[in-house]
């Protein structure tokens, strides 16, 4: 898992002395507990300083290790178990964490459905089977690490957010995917739904239709059960300057790829003029929206939309939403109110709904074949190491 990416230095420390090594197991240095030591970039290779400042060599590579099983790296402020490994890419210094599969569940479950209590742990085994499949489904996404650490894969902070419930529930659920002919699903998931979830191919429009990622309300009559979170329902509101250079300044990013030859700065000189939904899915959500200035106008995605409408203080927090557009007298645009439900893409398992159903007595399994229809949960492997302890020592499962 890649935890830090600089150009400039990392300090790494620990409370238990670590060895430091190359590739090629040639000793490095030997850091004694509480000490720390710095890395800094140099020449394609990192150089590293020990606690007096001392340059201890530039390297290709270096891994840092221990024996102890509690062992915990310090790096900016996180706790990392296990070991980790050091290269360069791009001008950069990389921090990989190495570490088993039930290790890094254990670092990302409580930072994606939140710090649960007892009564909502099996929204927790809901999140860690999810989490636990989408990392099996995914391991190899990139060169030289399995995943990144924030929201482009799954949020990983490392030993420092466990806690008691979250361990639990990724322990009690050790090894199991959600699987859809006899295959890992791609267990996406987001904060709220905001009343109903949507098709998973009506947000990518690349990605081929998945049957078990179909349309599913979260509503048992006239209640939710994601009508406990504060996106539930929204309401955000721009001024006509401010959605204008919002919109100006986000819109070429966002559309290069689909438009790779197009000169965006044209737009400088352009007044916005239209802001308008053009089609919606059956849940609902915006799945074509345009964008209009005074001679150019693009047709983007409801999550285009989301990411071109991001600002500093506000943005679109779900395509569900409808627009209110006021104008001034020459057309231009005075003001935009805009209200909407959910928070997230709308695909696969509403957080919030999951924990509700664990408080009123759903299980895992049934949290997540709610969400993901007609899929099964699959042990994929065991690890005898878990079975008896909340805490796991550092070895491999087999699966990393």
């Amino acid at each position: 898992v890649l935890i830090a990416r600089s150009s400039q230095s990392v300090n790494i420390s620990s409370k238990e002395a670590f060895a430091v090594k190359t590739d090629d197991n040639q000793d490095v240095g030997f850091i004694s507990a509480g000490q720390s030591v710095e890395l800094r970039f140099n020449e394609n290779r990192v150089e590293i300083y020990d606690a007096t400042g001392k340059s201890l060599g530039a390297y290709g590579n270096l891994i840092f290790t221990t024996k102890s099983s509690t062992q915990r790296y310090i790096i900016n402020n996180k706790q990392y178990r296990g070991s980790l490994w050091v290269t360069t890419q791009e001008g950069k210094i990389l921090v990989i964490n190495r570490l088993d599969m039930e290790s890094y569940l254990m670092g990302v479950v409580r930072n994606e459905i939140g710090n649960l209590g007892m009564d909502q742990i099996e929204a927790s085994k809901a999140q860690a089977v999810a989490a636990r499949t989408y990392a099996i489904k995914n391991k190899g996404k990139y060169k030289i690490f399995d995943f990144q650490s924030d929201i482009n894969d799954q949020v990983y902070d490392g030993a420092g957010t466990e806690t008691e419930v979250s361990n639990q529930a990724v322990i009690e659920t050790l090894g199991e995917v959600a699987e859809y002919d006899s295959k890992p699903i791609d267990a996406v998931f987001y904060s709220t739904a905001g009343g109903v979830t949507t098709r998973s191919h009506w947000v990518c429009k690349s990605s081929d239709p998945k049957p078990y990622l179909n349309s599913v309300s979260t509503k048992i009559g006239d209640k939710a059960f994601d009508e406990a979170s504060p996106y539930y329902r929204w309401e955000v509101k721009w001024t006509g300057e401010e959605i204008e250079k919002i919109i100006k300044t986000n819109l070429p990013a966002v559309l290069a790829v689909v438009y790779p030859n197009e000169d965006f700065t044209k737009l400088a000189n352009q007044r916005l003029y239209n802001l308008a939904v053009v089609s919606r899915d059956s849940s609902q959500r915006v799945q074509e929206f345009k964008i209009g200035f005074t001679k150019d106008s693009y047709i983007v995605t409801g999550e285009q939309a989301r990411r071109i409408m991001r600002g500093e203080k506000y943005m679109l927090y779900s395509s569900l939403f409808r627009l209110d557009v006021m104008r001034n007298a020459d057309g231009t645009i005075q003001s935009v109110n805009c209200k909407g439900a959910g928070f997230g893409h709308g695909v696969g398992m509403c957080q919030y709904s999951a924990r509700e159903m664990s408080k009123i007595g759903y299980s895992y399994k049934q949290i997540l074949k709610f969400f993901y229809r007609g899929t099964d949960i699959h042990k994929m492997y065991w690890c005898d190491l878990f079975r008896s302890q909340k805490t796991p020592a550092l070895h491999s499962t087999g699966v990393f």
